[in-house]
C-alpha cells in the first residue's frame, strides 16, 4: 500500500521517535480537529441532472454533520467533516485529474461518493493502488466488482448494484414478471454501462439450463439519436420484451425508438436502475399506447412500519434524510425544490454513500482503535454493512459484488397534458435476490 503522510504528520512523527514525548502523528487526512474527505461530483455537462441534486445533498449533509455533532458523535469522536469536491463536467480524463489532485495534493483520509462511470474507469489505476478508503462510487460500472478483491483493491468499497449483477436480474424479472416470453430483446450501448449489462444477463442465461428458456436478439447502438437506430428496432420488433441496457443519454433515444416502429411499439421495456427517476423519462412516455417502463430500484422508503426490522431501519433512516433536506444546513438545496429532494434518488445517493462510511468510522471508534486506513478496512470488512434506505453489503474475505437484490417498480405516467417528469414509479415487487427470482421460474 502507498503510503502518503502530511509534513506536520511527518515532523510531528520524527518528534516522538527522537524524544520520546506523546504521540501527536495522524494519519493522511486525519487531525486532532478533522477528517478530510474527498470526491468528484459532475454539476455541469451531460449528466448536470444526476450530479446537482446528488452534489446539492452532499455538501448539505456534510454541514448538517457539523452542525449536529452530538447526533453523531459515535463516528465522529469530536471530529468534523472536511469534504473537497470537484466538478469535472462529466469529463472522466478531468475526473482522473481531480481524483489525483485530493490523493496527492489534498491528501484526503477517504475518497467517499465518487460520481460517474465515467470517472471510475478513468481513475481506476489510481483509486485501486491509492492505499485509502474509497466508499461508495455512483455507479454500477463492474471496474469496481472484485471475485475477489486482493491487496489495495480491497480499500474500493462500492455499494450501488452493478451492472454486471444487474444484468443477471434484468434477464430473471423479464421471465418472472411476463408472461410467456418467448423472446427478449436487449439494446445496448457500446459503453461500460451497456456491455457490462449485456455481460450479466449472457451470464444467467447461460445458467438457465431449462429446455423453454427464451432466445435472447443482442442489439449494439452507437448513438443517442433515435432516428439513427432503425435497423436495431426492426432486429428486436418481434420480442416479447425489451431490455435497454444502457444509461441516461441512450436509453432517452431508444424508448422513441422503440416507438416509432408498429411492431415495437407498446412492448414492454425494462431499463437499468440509473435511469429510474422522472426526470430520466423521454416526454413519449406520457402517451397510454406507449410501452411501459420498468426497471429495478436499491432505495426503498414506502414500506409499512412493523412489516420487519430492517423495513423499519429504512424507514428511520428515510426520516433523518428528510430532517437533513429541512434543516438545509449551508442553503445548497433550493428552498422551492425541498419536496422534489425528499424523493430524488441522486440526492438519496449520496445520503447513503456518507452514511455508509460513517459506519467505517463509529466502528473503529467502537474497537478503541486509531483512524488509520488499515484500521478502517478491517473495520468495514469485519461484518456486513448496513445500508441506508436499503439492504446491505458484506466486503468479508474480499468480496465487491455489490447488491443482488432489487425491487421491481413501473414508471406511473401523470395526468394528461403533464410533462413526463411529473410521473412516479410504482412498486409492483418487493426486494427479490437472485437466487429468489431462480426459484420462481417455470421448469
Amino acid at each position: 500500500m502507498k503510503k502518503i503522510w502530511t509534513t506536520v504528520a511527518l515532523t510531528a512523527a520524527l518528534l516522538v521517535a527522537g524524544c520520546g514525548g506523546s504521540k501527536t502523528s495522524y494519519a493522511q487526512g486525519v487531525s486532532e480537529d478533522e477528517i478530510k474527505i474527498g470526491a468528484v461530483i459532475t454539476s455541469t455537462g451531460l449528466y448536470a441532472a444526476v450530479g446537482v441534486p446528488y452534489g446539492n445533498f452532499y455538501k448539505s449533509f456534510v454541514a448538517y454533520i457539523n452542525a449536529n455533532q452530538d447526533d453523531y458523535a459515535d463516528a465522529l469522536d469530536g471530529k468534523k467533516l472536511n469534504s473537497i469536491i470537484y466538478d469535472e463536467g462529466g469529463d472522466g480524463a478531468v475526473g482522473k485529474t481531480y481524483v489525483q489532485k485530493l490523493i496527492n495534493d489534498d491528501k484526503v483520509f477517504s475518497l467517499v461518493g465518487i460520481l460517474g462511470t465515467w470517472n471510475l474507469v478513468a481513475a481506476q489505476a489510481e483509486l485501486e493502488t491509492a492505499g485509502i478508503p474509497s466508499v461508495y462510487f455512483g455507479t454500477g460500472s463492474s471496474y469496481q466488482m472484485y471475485e475477489p478483491a486482493v491487496g489495495d483493491q480491497r480499500y474500493m468499497m462500492g455499494v450501488q448494484p452493478l451492472y454486471k449483477t444487474e444484468g443477471r436480474l434484468m434477464y430473471l424479472r423479464a421471465l418472472t414478471s411476463f408472461d410467456n416470453v418467448q423472446k427478449i430483446g436487449v439494446i445496448h450501448s457500446s459503453a461500460d454501462d451497456g456491455l457490462s449489462l449485456k455481460a450479466g444477463i449472457e451470464a444467467q442465461a447461460a445458467l438457465d439450463t431449462r429446455t423453454n428458456k427464451p432466445t435472447i436478439v443482442y442489439q449494439q447502438v452507437t448513438t443517442t439519436v433515435a432516428a439513427d437506430m432503425t435497423s436495431q428496432i426492426e432486429a428486436v420488433k418481434d420480442c416479447d420484451v425489451i431490455i435497454a441496457a444502457a444509461n441516461q443519454a441512450y436509453f432517452k433515444a431508444i424508448y422513441p425508438a422503440v416507438q416509432t416502429n408498429a411492431a415495437s411499439r407498446g412492448k414492454p421495456i425494462i431499463t437499468t436502475y440509473v435511469n429510474i427517476a422522472p426526470t430520466n423519462m423521454p416526454e413519449e412516455a406520457v402517451e397510454a399506447n406507449n410501452s411501459d417502463i420498468y426497471g429495478a430500484a436499491w432505495v426503498v422508503f414506502n414500506e409499512v412500519a412493523g412489516s420487519s426490522a430492517e423495513a423499519d431501519r429504512r424507514l428511520a433512516d428515510y426520516a433523518e434524510y428528510c430532517k437533513v433536506v429541512d434543516a438545509n444546513v449551508g442553503g445548497f438545496i433550493p428552498e422551492d425544490q425541498k419536496a422534489a429532494y425528499k424523493v430524488n434518488a441522486y440526492a438519496m445517493s449520496s445520503f447513503i454513500a456518507l452514511k455508509a462510511f460513517l459506519v467505517g468510522l463509529e466502528r473503529v471508534n467502537e474497537a478503541k482503535k486509531e483512524l488509520t486506513p488499515e484500521n478502517y478496512l478491517e473495520a468495514m470488512e469485519s461484518k456486513r454493512v448496513p445500508i441506508a434506505i436499503s439492504g446491505g453489503v458484506s466486503y468479508a474475505n474480499g468480496q465487491r459484488i455489490g447488491l443482488d437484490s432489487l425491487s421491481f417498480v413501473k414508471y406511473e405516467r401523470p395526468a394528461a397534458g403533464q410533462s413526463a417528469a411529473t410521473g412516479t414509479f410504482v412498486e409492483v415487487d418487493p426486494m427479490t435476490s437472485i437466487d429468489q427470482l431462480v426459484s420462481q421460474l417455470k421448469k
